[in-house]
């Protein structure tokens, strides 16, 4: 039977090639497993989210949540376990850019690595926020209305985009539609691609090593065969996050909150997820016309974060490296002084 499906299947120069993978030993080799979690957050997500569309009905939002919180055996259960694995996976996926960013695991031959690693972070970002509107309750509809507002305040194409988004003038039960599109086939396909892209390119070109790890003489350094050693020890971590979700979505339930009111007042307080407070912070601190100084700052940060691998080369870092880590940390900081005062403001 092996011998019939290989003459079908030709997958040994396949395996061989994979099996040429290996895994640094050194202190920080426990970052490496970040990539497989979001895998499983990933994949968490896509089995909750075609659960829910058996029941979901894009032109009865608010109802059909409605129903699957209600009626549907455990059907609140995947509800809350998909809303908690989509936070997990941005979170695992900022965690993992960081750690990349720091062990500097972007220099050559990198650096399409690190570059599809952030395409896939934007496109996450955009998946969480095109499944944002889809319960149609009044925190996600007024939320996405204002998000989409300040989207479309962006010079040269923030109005296009802004009204193929919406569909029209305004957030309607037709947007619906376009983001239920977006969410469950546009966005899953690309991310799905680009995460294949993302994995042939980390198999190319192996795992990084850190400079403390590459300076050390052959003799000193160790290694793991990623297939089978370093894969069968990310199982243990791979059931321990499932755990948490599981935990999380039985101990704190995504609840069903009123269904939006287009023509109502938007309600006081009205904040975006998580992931979005730092730039909704940020463009708080300039008004009216200076708005568009704080978009363009934002962009100047996502385009130094791609320009990172053509600027840091050198192995072992050099003061330019060095520098570009202190930058980069002070940005961090940053992000996160700036999403824990939208939080608390």
């Amino acid at each position: 039977m092996s011998r019939f499906l290989l003459s079908r299947f030709p997958v040994g120069p396949l395996i061989d090639f994979m099996a040429k993978k290996k895994v640094p030993e050194h202190r920080c080799s426990g970052w490496y497993t970040l990539g497989g979690i979001a895998l499983v957050f990933l994949a968490i997500q896509i089995f909750t989210g075609i659960l829910l569309m058996v029941y979901y009905r894009p032109s009865q939002p608010w109802a059909s949540v409605q129903r699957i919180v209600v009626e549907v055996p455990f059907g609140a259960f995947i509800r809350s376990i998909h809303h908690w694995s989509a936070n997990l996976m941005a979170l695992g996926l900022f965690v993992h850019m960081f750690s990349t960013f720091f062990m500097k695991a972007y220099r050559p031959t990198r650096e399409f690595t690190w570059l599809t690693g952030l395409c896939l972070l934007g496109l996450v970002l955009l998946f969480s926020f095109s499944g944002y509107l889809l319960p149609w309750d009044e925190l996600s509809f007024f939320a996405t209305r204002v998000g989409i507002t300040e989207l479309e305040k962006a010079p040269l194409v923030g109005t296009w985009t802004a009204t193929l988004l919406r569909g029209g003038p305004d957030v309607t039960i037709d947007t619906i539609g376009r983001f239920y599109v977006l969410h469950v086939v546009v966005l899953p396909l690309t991310v799905l691609g680009l995460v294949v892209v993302h994995l042939t390119l980390v198999q190319l070109h192996g795992m990084s090593e850190p400079d403390s790890f590459a300076a050390l003489p052959p003799e000193r350094k160790r290694y793991r065969p990623f297939f089978t050693d370093f894969l069968l020890a990310e199982i243990p971590i791979w059931m321990l996050v499932t755990g948490v979700v599981l935990a999380l979505a039985a101990a704190v339930p995504r609840g069903l909150a009123p269904e939006a009111d287009p023509t109502a007042a938007a309600p006081a307080g009205i904040k975006p997820e998580w992931y979005f407070l730092a730039p909704y912070q940020t463009l708080k601190l300039f008004p009216g016309r200076l708005e568009l100084l704080g978009m363009g700052l934002m962009a100047a940060a996502v385009l130094s974060a791609a320009v990172v691998p053509f600027i840091d080369r050198v192995v072992p870092t050099d003061r330019r490296g060095r520098m570009v880590a202190l930058i980069g940390a002070a940005g961090i900081a940053g992000l996160a002084a700036m999403t824990a005062w939208g939080g608390l403001s």
